[in-house]
């Protein structure tokens, strides 16, 4: 016997539809960065996953009309800066079309530099530098898998920033560890 839950959604969702259904999957908010001063890029993006611990790979999803990409790619690596719950106006900064690049970028992001020559976001949870080791086609987005060179974690990390149903969010009071 099986048991349905709720109605069925269409089996061909058109983007709008899928958009919203991948909304009930909270994600955590990063930061991409690639070079420092002025050839600072930087993105807010949340699609991004650990891959392998031997060797150490992280993945990551950008668009690939963007100007983030191409800049990944004229770098050959990337930082994924793991936003705190505090950093919601950096994030929506680097959400934006109109983001700034260059010093301004990097005057909003912080000092530091990674290994690779990336911005490390200043009061990041976490930050991962990465060489980028391959692109994968991935429709609208390429998928770029990077090589981990050096792992910055905060000396007193706060509580991630999420992303869930379309809005800004963090972890409830209570949870486990």
């Amino acid at each position: 016997m099986s048991v349905r839950t709720g109605p069925d959604v269409s089996t061909h969702p058109d983007p709008d539809t899928f958009r919203r259904a991948m909304g009930l999957l909270p994600t955590g908010v990063t930061v991409i960065t690639a070079g420092s001063g002025e050839h600072t890029e930087a993105l807010t993006v949340s699609s991004v996953t650990s891959v392998s611990l031997a060797p150490l790979l992280v993945l990551v999803s950008v668009g690939t009309r963007g100007r983030m990409l191409r800049r990944i790619e004229e770098h050959g690596a990337f930082t994924v800066n793991v936003m705190a719950r505090d950093q919601e106006p950096l994030s929506r900064l680097f959400a934006s079309h109109d983001r700034p690049v260059g010093t301004e970028a990097q005057r909003w992001l912080g000092d530091r530099v990674g290994r690779t020559g990336n911005v490390l976001v200043e009061g990041a949870v976490l930050s991962v530098d990465c060489r980028t080791e391959n692109r994968y086609p991935g429709g609208d987005h390429a998928i770029l898998l990077g090589r981990v060179n050096a792992v910055h974690t905060a000396e007193h990390r706060g509580e991630p920033l999420l992303h869930h149903r379309g809005a800004y969010a963090g972890l409830a009071a209570g949870v486990m560890t």
